[in-house]
């Protein structure tokens, strides 16, 4: 699987050099409305009606390497990836997270970053946990 985050529209791309095994995919969610009736001599009954398309999050796990492994999908600069989120979430505008796997892609997603925590570990990686949010491109008529 690769995971691979961009910004103003691929001018910059930032591929994550480890992507946590356990990673999941957002599921859509929406929010429906369930009303309980009454319904004469067959008694109670419920009645399920579909509302809108909720916004899908995610939260990734894992580090940034500060130096080389040979196992990591592509090496970078830890550095430079702590940079690429603040950078972007200081600017205050969306991004967008691309999930392959073997060339099919999972997820497309247009995103804002919703929290973005990291550490310096004693091997001089960096650990950090980025909390992700589905964006909405506002439409004008």
């Amino acid at each position: 699987m690769t995971v691979v985050f961009t910004a103003n529209n691929n001018a910059e791309m930032l591929t994550l050099p480890f992507v946590p095994p356990d990673l999941a995919i957002p599921v859509i969610s929406n929010a429906n409305e369930e009303f309980t009736l009454s319904a004469g001599a067959n008694g109670v009954g419920s009645l399920n009606l579909p509302g809108l398309k909720g916004l899908r999050s995610m939260s990734i796990s894992s580090f940034f390497p500060n130096k080389y492994y040979s196992f990591a999908k592509v090496q970078k600069n830890g550095y430079d990836c702590v940079a690429f989120f603040q950078k972007w979430n200081d600017k205050r505008v969306p991004i967008r997270i691309i999930i392959t796997d073997k060339s099919k892609k999972l997820l497309n997603m247009p995103c804002l970053i919703e929290s973005f925590e990291y550490s310096v570990d004693s091997a001089g990686d960096f650990q950090y946990t980025l909390d992700i949010k589905e964006f909405i491109f506002p439409v004008v008529s």
